[in-house]
């Protein structure tokens, strides 16, 4: 048995070895770097009012910066930019493509329909096709008033290999699409104009994972932000709203994870969770205490709502929790809110039960696709689509083995999906 450990040992080093000396966007060991982890997608508010609303035109702390970027584009590695981060390049000749968009949909490339087929020949991790660069650049200036806070760099998604580049320096890598990309930039941020530099690879190991029946396309596909956060700051949270054993009377429970960074000198303070009704009447509240020097991250919070009104696909009653990070003195800090549904669902006698009543599932296949805008979505788009669902009798949405689009997540528990 110990030989047997040890050859296998040898064979894992080897292994490893070999794919270090590998070129990175075939290494499947380097599938992302210096990338934030993921947490709950939020935006922080400055009163209550404006947290209910999700709407983050409204965060004095999100910086979109989606629009118009200088592009490049090159049929293979070979061709592409290579000093593509220097900030004294030159941008003449560089064309020019919206973020967010799909490039094959703009005129660089061309898109490809494959059902089980690779576009490669199947000898994963390698890429044995030409594989095209999309190189993307824009300048930024970071908004007045965030010097004193910690700033994130948000990628909704990108579909293939990237590697973002601040002021000449290297932010981060990352190959997952269909979900976010975050990348700490605080260190790396000057006075004035910034300088945002990614280059993406069409094809790289992950794209063996991420094969679909779907249209392949490429490139920066969902929302850029930058987003300001104070030095302590609420990071995670996750919410559960459901029903006692008589359906009538409402279980709420959450956790929330907060986050310091260097230099934060409030060390303690307090988080306080709100359920509000859909006239703004508040039906359920709780503080948590916290003190920083104590290392407390997670504080947990439960209660019952009385006579609580029911989330169901017919009637998708929502409320609003609203959390709150105050200083000692219960001043506010930062808000955000998030809606939540309260159900119950359980498998009873071969039965599915929402709510203690039999229900069918009745779904439809829904992939982020366009004939116009590729994998690019819009709130017009996803509304487009849900409600044919409803018109057609629809409960249940199969999102096509990836996350969609936060919003749309949000649309679904809306509009009783």
């Amino acid at each position: 048995m110990k030989k047997k450990t040890t050859i296998l040992g040898l064979l894992l080093c080897l292994a490893s070895l070999t794919w270090a000396q590998q070129n990175e966007w075939e290494n499947p060991t380097r599938y992302e770097w210096n990338k934030e982890k993921p947490h709950v997608d939020f935006a922080l508010y400055e009163n209550t009012e404006d947290a209910r609303t999700e709407d983050y035109s409204r965060s004095p702390w999100i910086h979109s910066l989606n629009g118009t970027w200088k592009f490049r584009y090159a049929p293979s590695i070979e061709e592409s930019v290579k000093d593509f981060y220097r900030t004294d390049l030159s941008e003449e000749g560089w064309q020019e493509i919206a973020v967010p968009s799909n490039w094959e949909l703009k005129g660089f490339g061309e898109p490809i329909i494959r059902n089980i087929q690779y576009v490669f020949s199947p000898n994963p991790p390698f890429i044995d096709v030409e594989n095209p660069v999309g190189t993307y650049r824009t300048w930024f200036t970071v908004p007045a008033g965030w010097d004193e806070r910690e700033v994130m760099l948000h990628f909704g998604s990108i579909s293939g290999y990237a590697r973002v580049f601040v002021n000449g320096k290297q932010v981060g890598m990352t190959k997952a699409s269909k979900s976010p990309a975050e990348f700490n930039l605080t260190s790396f941020l000057k006075e004035g104009k910034n300088l945002l530099a990614v280059q993406v690879y069409r094809w790289h190991d992950g794209s063996y994972m991420e094969d679909q029946d779907f249209w392949r396309l490429s490139g920066i596909e969902r929302d850029v932000y930058l987003q300001a956060y104070p030095k302590l700051t609420i990071w995670d949270f996750f919410l559960r709203a459901g029903l006692d054993d008589n359906y009538k009377h409402g279980v709420f429970r959450g956790t929330v994870d907060l986050r310091e960074f260097s230099g934060n000198r409030m060390k303690q303070g307090m988080v306080k969770l709100e359920l509000l009704d859909k006239n703004g009447k508040k039906v359920w509240a709780q503080s948590r205490r916290f003190d920083r020097e104590k290392q407390e991250e997670t504080l947990s919070f439960s209660g019952t709502v009385s006579r609580v009104n029911q989330w169901n696909a017919e009637h998708p009653y929502l409320y609003d929790c609203v959390l709150t990070l105050a200083d000692v003195s219960g001043k506010p800090q930062s808000v955000t809110a998030c809606k939540v549904g309260f159900r119950r669902i359980e498998i009873k006698n071969s039965k599915l039960l929402v709510n203690g009543v039999p229900v069918y599932i009745k779904g439809v296949n829904r992939h982020e696709h366009n004939d116009s805008l590729g994998h690019v979505q819009s709130r017009d788009i996803m509304m487009t689509d849900l409600k044919l669902m409803k018109q057609l009798n629809m409960n249940a949405v199969r999102t096509c083995h990836y996350p969609n689009h936060p919003l749309f997540y949000k649309l679904c528990d809306k509009y009783g999906f």
